[in-house]
């Protein structure tokens, strides 16, 4: 037996497949996405959040674009729609060129 070890011949529990299973909390950037409408103001977060758009993804996925924030705070944000009609949050897309 190693020293600090304990008898116990049970596996380590992976923290990693735990935390998977846990329910997740409510996305508030999901709910304002699946009950707005494309210009629709409203908030998320207690940030002023607006539907610019609405787009088809490479993925096929129906996605909507949503600018948080006010002026020079502003950022966008994007949430689409999974297989059971839920939204869920999804990376922006990039701004800009690459260089």
């Amino acid at each position: 037996m190693m020293p600090g070890r304990s008898g116990s011949s049970a596996p380590y529990a992976d923290p990693a497949a735990q935390i998977s299973t846990l329910p997740r909390a409510p996305d508030a950037l999901a709910i304002f996405a699946a009950t707005a409408t494309l210009g629709q103001q409203g908030s998320v977060g207690g940030e002023t959040a607006r539907v610019t758009r609405a787009y088809n993804a490479a993925s096929g996925r129906e996605c909507r674009e949503i600018l948080l924030g006010y002026g020079a705070n502003e950022r966008s944000a994007v949430a689409c729609r999974n297989d059971d009609g839920s939204y869920v949050s999804a990376r922006p897309l990039l701004r800009g060129s690459l260089r």
